[in-house]
């Protein structure tokens, strides 16, 4: 029996990609969140590794800032900086109808707290707001929340196959200990 060649698809901080059968979305996190958008009906699928949690409530000056711009090696990415605009980036380049958003579901993983200061309380950390906020902007968007992996200590690497749909995300541990 051949083997079917699968093509990785990492994506990296403020990146959104869309992949679709014979491709796997990827991206390694830390306090940073990594939001999946599946569609199975349609076979797509979305991986978001965001920065931050909410943009400055000014709009965004470019459409290709949204909707998605294509590199020279033919890779639609879009604006993944900030979770709120990454769900719009999602949205736009899956072309996801108003009427559909239902049949989507999304998984969100990393928001960790990769340093713990002792003057800050862990709910002001970055990962901590952004996982929070990455929570409410989905419940907001009117979408279905598959499941999470979110805060802690630990970085997180999600993986989406975009053959069966299924998505993993697993713990990297800390080196050196704990904090």
């Amino acid at each position: 029996m051949d083997k079917v060649e699968v093509s990785e698809l990492h994506v990296r901080i403020g990146q959104v990609k869309i992949g679709s059968p014979g491709q796997v979305l990827t991206a390694i996190l830390g306090s940073c969140v990594g939001i999946g958008f599946f569609f199975p009906q349609r076979q797509i699928y979305g991986l978001a590794h965001c920065l931050l949690s909410q943009s400055s409530s000014q709009p965004v000056a470019s459409s290709a800032a949204q909707t998605g711009r294509t590199r020279e090696d033919g890779q639609l990415v879009g604006n993944g900086r900030h979770v709120d605009k990454a769900i719009e980036s999602l949205l736009k380049m899956m072309d996801i109808q108003d009427e559909e958003r239902r049949q989507l579901r999304v998984v969100l993983a990393g928001g960790a707290n990769m340093s713990m200061p002792f003057d800050t309380p862990p709910s002001q950390l970055v990962g901590s707001v952004n996982a929070k906020f990455a929570r409410q902007a989905i419940r907001s968007a009117g979408l279905r929340l598959l499941g999470d992996d979110l805060g802690g200590l630990n970085g997180r690497r999600i993986s989406i196959n975009c053959d069966s749909g299924e998505y993993d995300i697993q713990q990297i541990p800390r080196l050196g200990g704990t904090v």
